[in-house]
């Protein structure tokens, strides 16, 4: 696959995101509909918001860029804290070790893949003894660590690579196509709950029609950007897993908690990592990908 260039991604972003307001407007103008699409559209506004903000980070760069990951990471902590350690300074710490974390992956590519070495061994850890961790204060760092602050490192690391900084990018639109045509076939049609106890709002219907218009963007953007067709709708199916997973992680963290909620940022999206849990877990896949076909 040829590298994905930031420039051409704020460009499909923008286009996507004018489809999606046509796409939601004329839902909202059929009759029957007029109740969802109104709901969407207020989703999707709040939802265009970050968007627009990413892409201009992307397209800045580094010098800004870099910071703004910082301070994502130390809000991702503290968010992350607050269902799971909410007394005493718990929260802040967890934050500092996030941000920390971040930053070292950034700056030194053997500090990422170090990253990578600790969240296999942990996650393989926490697979195959999840209860070993005692007293409960580890268990809840251990899970922490796992989803989401070791992959919002390995993340971190993906988007300021200049041969990677593209392709996390476009990670983030795959996931937002993903999520917001899940949502609207979910409402439209959805019957089915997938995930009953961590995520009762998702559908196999909202899943599956997601999935295939996923498909059917992805390759046509392909087609435009000259991308081989088979290995991009591949990478976008792979995203859209870890879409999902991404998100059920942070439902696991708040259902362990006993919150409904991580402290909200913006209206309608929640807390930062309600808004960025899927890309964390897509963006960190991609570039654990690309660290271990380096090593190999």
């Amino acid at each position: 696959m040829t590298p994905l260039h930031v420039t051409d991604m704020a460009m499909t972003a923008g286009t996507l995101v004018l489809v999606g307001y046509v796409l939601l407007t004329t839902v909202a103008l059929i009759p029957a509909r007029r109740a969802v699409g109104i709901e969407l559209l207020k989703v999707f506004f709040s939802a265009t918001v970050i968007i627009c903000v990413l892409v201009a980070l992307f397209l800045i760069g580094n010098p800004v860029l870099i910071p703004a990951l910082g301070l994502a990471a130390l809000r991702i902590g503290v968010e992350s804290a607050a269902v799971r350690m909410p007394d005493g300074p718990a929260p802040l710490l967890i934050g500092l070790l996030s941000t920390g974390l971040t930053v070292a992956a950034i700056l030194d590519a053997r500090l990422a893949v170090a990253v990578l070495g600790v969240w296999l061994l942990l996650f393989a850890r926490l697979v195959i003894l999840p209860n070993a961790s005692n007293p409960r204060t580890s268990k809840s760092i251990l899970d922490m660590l796992v989803f989401p602050i070791l992959p919002f490192a390995l993340l971190a690391h993906g988007a300021v690579q200049a041969d990677l900084a593209g392709l996390i990018l476009a990670a983030y639109i795959l996931v937002e196509v993903f999520d917001s045509l899940a949502l609207l076939s979910g409402k439209l049609f959805g019957r089915t709950k997938a995930f009953p106890t961590l995520s009762p709002n998702k559908t196999v219907e909202g899943l599956v029609g997601g999935a295939l218009c996923l498909i059917v963007i992805t390759a046509l953007g392909a087609l435009v950007l000259d991308q081989p067709l088979l290995l991009s709708c591949g990478v976008a199916l792979l995203v859209g897993l870890l879409a999902v997973a991404g998100d059920l992680s942070a439902s696991r963290l708040k259902r362990i908690g006993g919150v409904k909620d991580f402290p909200v940022v913006l209206a309608r999206q929640g807390g930062l990592l309600d808004s960025l849990d899927s890309w964390i877990a897509a963006g960190a896949g991609l570039t654990a990908l690309h660290i271990v076909a380096a090593l190999c």
